[in-house]
């Protein structure tokens, strides 16, 4: 017995026409038996032509069920390549009330971690706030992913003006988190960082990187660290999947105001 005509014998069954619940909502729970106990995380689900043979209704019917799953966060739509099982998303919660590495979060909360440096690379420093103009350019940038449970969740892009990008290298970027290098490695003395927090679309270079659709939004982390001396020493730009992240700061000493 094929693997198709297995899956009709266990789960298509004969939809209750005259049910209270819709056919399209039937589908639905259905389908999320199916994927539990047959595809798994990470599996692709049949196309809806296959999933309109199986359940014997229109296309419309079944993409309608198939929406449902991936607006509830079951299944999740990847350009060009299909429809998956979503895997289990990591929830994390990253204080921006504190000068640490991005890294640090995830030690914190016991969470298992993968990077790679996807880019290293001389830039004009285009799109550079203008309180950073005065950097001298070119300017270093090299991004980095972070992936958990084998789900890329962040991307973050880094740059840091010519004088510190020229004492760089792709070997320090790769071992080492960005405050780790300017601290330990340069010695550059760390003082503030200022944070703007946003929400945009990603590029589609971005979208196949954390593998969203490039009409969701992400939420947007932009960092600017300056040392003891007032001077801008790297920009950060972190770029977060929503359904993942949650930022948190904490306030000291809050006195009410009358």
């Amino acid at each position: 017995m094929t693997r198709q005509q297995l899956l009709a014998r266990d789960f298509a069954g004969a939809l209750e026409r005259d049910s209270a619940h819709s056919l399209y909502e039937q589908i639905t729970d259905r389908l999320r038996e199916l994927l539990h106990s047959h595809v798994g995380p990470g599996g692709q689900v049949p196309t809806e032509e296959s999933l309109t043979q199986l359940f014997g209704v229109s296309r419309s019917t079944v993409r309608k069920a198939v929406q449902r799953l991936v607006d509830d966060g079951v299944l999740v739509r990847r350009q060009g390549k299909g429809t998956f099982v979503a895997r289990p998303m990591p929830k994390i919660v990253h204080s921006i009330d504190r000068l640490a590495p991005f890294l640090e979060t995830f030690r914190t909360l016991g969470e298992d971690i993968h990077t790679e440096v996807t880019r290293f690379e001389w830039t004009d420093g285009e799109g550079l706030p203008s309180e950073l103009a005065d950097w001298d350019r070119p300017v270093l940038r090299f991004d980095r992913r972070y992936i958990s449970r084998g789900v890329p969740h962040a991307v973050t892009l880094i740059q840091l003006p010519n004088w510190i990008g020229r004492r760089v290298s792709r070997q320090d970027v790769d071992a080492r988190p960005v405050y780790d290098l300017l601290q330990k490695k340069l010695r550059i003395e760390l003082a503030q960082a200022q944070f703007l927090v946003s929400c945009r679309q990603p590029s589609p270079e971005i979208s196949e990187a954390l593998e969203i659709s490039q009409s969701s939004f992400l939420l947007v982390l932009e960092r600017i660290t300056r040392d003891t001396s007032g001077r801008a020493v790297e920009m950060t730009t972190h770029l977060l999947r929503p359904d993942v992240y949650q930022l948190s700061v904490r306030l000291k000493d809050l006195k009410l105001q009358r």
